[in-house]
């Protein structure tokens, strides 16, 4: 979304610091035509010739000032998609991009500076309407962004397409629209060619039922030139292709951090497109402790850290398709847009239920409910009076073949810090995901809100008191870490306590681990030093062995003492800045693991791609792919589709998928239709087939017809699949026929 920063002069500026800011595009400062990535100005007397973009000439005036600061700004501060422009006595900075982040830095004491964001508006500018050959009416708006005059009636007509896929199991379906419109010299309609993706958006409505909605795409663009008049062809997308180019940020350009749903990560990859549908979601399978309801979406109740979503130079962070991609995978569900709407299902679902259940998200994410829906439909021949039928004599039938072996590779990448919220960010006495543990009023002397633990130091260290308790971190047998805290000293010689424990052993100071309760403490300063509320700051680190237990470990934050007696009105106390376990462990090598799956009777030499994925199942929270459970410390291990037995890792069962759905030659039917069958269809074709769903697929809203190629679904279960898990040690590689 487009942003603004507000540079307000409340009163005439002085000598001295003027105003501060930067501005961030997909996490990346943007660098101005004079080569500074951020504004940093100040006013002097005489401008700067050894730095000029920073220096502003100082005027006797607060006009003055304004006209000198914008100066200097679209002289040293250009950047193609920032402007500035003079409202009262302020300076607007206007930025068109839509991955902004910006962060206002100190100004001088007469100049404030504010941000928001820039509302846009869109209204219809143009529509075409017109009833096809079987009095279905179709009408297409086109809106654009700020547009304020009288919407214009044109003529043409629009064609839907879907992107081609390989297979039932390709997880993205991007929906397109081609408009073939009338031009003549009075209405060129040239001002639909514009560089904005998102300058004019696109609604398809069919009997005044929304159908597609999306973006009049800026390339592409065709003319046919016929005397005075012509026909403009206009491409026009959904966003899911788009995705491949945004970065998977949050809405102000800032990284996501911490864990989030998987509905909630594809919610903000969908998010990102710009275009706002709701969500509806059929994706049947269960991690153990999950009982199967119709208001239950696994989706909802996997989280995932997000960091895993940054590639492996640690900087660059991953574009929303990819990782709507590996969420997709993970789970063998696909997503494409019907009805205006977003749907993601599981195709090998679908051969089992003709009509499968829905949960429904609002364009906010707010589960709205369920629904059921018919996907089976029947094409046969106008001979025998069928509709749809098959048209254009153009139909014929080829095999693709059945698949014998697959892979899954799942590439780890390691959590460094372990511990959330590792300084303490904390609203009164509450430090989610850490447990306050209630000690004695006026112990813990933090006030509102705000980083770190203030505790007021005890004369005795013989009165211990808990204060706060870590979250479970689930660790195993061989991991390592080093213990790192940042702690201050405020008016004594302060000792620190800590205990560090998982199973029945508990760490020491040298990094070894004891099967007795042991205590870690740290002194802090020294009398001299810290008279008279004098501080000390100082961070104390030490290595840990590897663990001798697999495990939940915990960390507790203890009470703190003092060395000496008090002075007068002093207040000794301890603040705990930062406390964190950095992982050590590597791997030992292991970059991430294979699930490999082969049918035990060769059904043919055909092996299928191997897929890579991003996330899976996992001992440990070391794993950034780790997935956990709803309450977000646990990890998950064992799954089970719906209504069927068994306890498997999640990547064992997405790689059984990709055989079951590919288990024998499947027919592959291609032609054209009379008469429209939806997208997400399960259809069956007279004399040919029982079930089959499109991979292919267009349809021209005018004429009334399809055109299609229909892969037979066939996903009954399989007795002979043997799977195989292995490591991955850096050599990705397809697997081989056995047998």
């Amino acid at each position: 979304m487009a942003k603004k920063i507000i540079i307000s002069f409340n009163s005439l500026p002085t000598l001295g610091n003027a105003f501060n800011y930067n501005i961030s595009i997909n996490g990346s400062k943007i660098v101005y035509n004079s080569g500074v990535n951020e504004v940093n100005t100040v006013f002097k007397s005489v401008a700067s010739t050894s730095n000029p973009p920073q220096s502003i000439n100082i005027g006797t005036t607060i006009e003055e000032c304004i006209n000198q600061s914008i100066l200097v700004l679209t002289t040293y501060f250009q950047y193609p998609s920032i402007s500035y422009v003079i409202v009262d006595n302020t300076i607007e900075v206007l930025i068109s991009d839509n991955n902004i982040a910006i962060e206002l830095l100190s100004n001088g004491s007469s100049i404030t500076t504010s941000s928001s964001n820039i509302a846009v508006t869109s209204a219809l500018k143009y529509f075409l309407e017109y009833e096809n050959i079987v009095n279905d009416v179709y009408k297409c708006n086109i809106l654009q962004k700020n547009f304020t005059g009288e919407p214009v009636q044109i003529y043409g007509n629009v064609a839907i397409e879907k992107a081609s896929a390989k297979d039932h199991l390709e997880p993205i379906r991007g929906t397109g629209l081609t408009l073939n419109l009338e031009a003549t010299k009075d209405l060129t309609l040239e001002d639909l060619y514009t560089e904005d993706e998102q300058e004019f958006t696109i609604q398809l409505y069919k009997n005044n039922n929304l159908i597609f909605s999306g973006y009049l795409k800026p390339d592409g663009v065709f003319q046919d030139y016929v005397r005075d008049e012509w026909i403009i062809t206009l491409d026009c997308i959904d966003g899911l292709g788009a995705l491949k180019n945004l970065s998977f940020v949050k809405e102000n350009g800032y990284h996501f951090t911490g864990k989030l749903s998987a509905l909630d990560i594809i919610y903000n990859c969908l998010k990102r497109s710009g275009i706002l549908l709701k969500i509806n979601t059929s994706v049947n399978i269960l991690y153990d402790g999950l009982e199967p309801s119709n208001n239950l979406d696994i989706l909802a109740k996997t989280y995932i850290n997000v960091d895993r979503f940054v590639k492996t130079d640690n900087e660059t962070i991953m574009s929303c398709y990819e990782v709507l991609k590996s969420i997709l995978d993970v789970f063998c569900a696909v997503i494409t847009q019907i009805d205006g709407e977003w749907y993601i299902y599981k195709p090998n679902e679908l051969y089992k239920s003709a009509y499968p259940l829905f949960r429904i998200y609002d364009i906010d994410n707010t589960f709205l409910g369920t629904k059921v829906i018919n996907v089976n439909k029947t094409l046969g021949s106008q001979i025998d009076n069928f509709y749809p039928h098959h048209s254009g004599a153009n139909q014929k039938i080829e095999i693709k073949g059945g698949v014998s072996a697959f892979r899954i590779g799942y590439k780890y990448g390691f959590v460094k810090g372990l511990i959330e919220n590792n300084t303490f960010v904390h609203i009164l006495n509450d430090y989610s995901p850490w447990i306050y543990q209630n000690p004695a009023v006026g112990t813990v002397l933090n006030d509102g809100s705000g980083t770190g633990i203030k505790i007021k130091a005890k004369t005795s260290s013989a009165t211990k008191v808990k204060i706060l308790l870590s979250e479970n971190i689930p660790l195993n047998t061989g991991d390592s870490f080093n213990f790192t805290t940042n702690l201050t000293a405020i008016s004594d010689k302060i000792t620190f306590y800590f205990k560090v424990k998982i199973g029945g052993y508990y760490l020491n100071k040298l990094g070894e681990w004891v099967a007795y309760d042991n205590f870690i403490s740290f002194n802090l300063g020294s009398r001299a030093s810290l008279e008279l509320n004098n501080t000390v700051t100082e961070t104390f680190n030490f290595n840990c062995k590897e663990l001798p237990v697999s495990g939940d470990l915990t960390i507790e934050v203890w009470s703190v003492h003092r060395t000496f007696s008090p002075y007068a009105s002093e207040i000794p106390y301890g603040v705990v800045n930062k406390l964190d376990i950095i992982n050590t462990f590597d791997g030992n090598n292991k970059v991430g693991e294979f699930h490999t799956v082969q049918r035990a009777v060769k059904i043919s030499s055909i092996i299928k791609d191997n897929k890579e994925v991003f996330n899976g199942d996992n001992a440990g929270i070391v794993y950034y792919g780790a997935l956990f459970k709803e309450d977000k410390t646990t990890l998950t291990q064992n799954w089970h589709r719906s209504l069927f037995l068994g306890n498997y890792p999640l990547l064992r069962i997405a790689a059984e998928e990709e055989l079951r759905i590919s288990q024998k030659p499947l027919k592959v039917f291609t032609g054209d239709i009379y008469g429209n069958i939806d997208y997400l269809n399960v259809v069956n074709i007279n004399n040919v087939g029982e079930k089959f769903m499109a991979i292919e697929w267009s349809f021209d809203t005018k004429s009334n017809t399809n055109r299609v190629k229909y892969l037979e679904l066939f996903a009954k279960e399989i007795s002979d699949i043997n799977y195989n898990f292995t490591y991955d040690y850096g050599e990705t590689v397809k697997p081989t026929i056995i047998g």
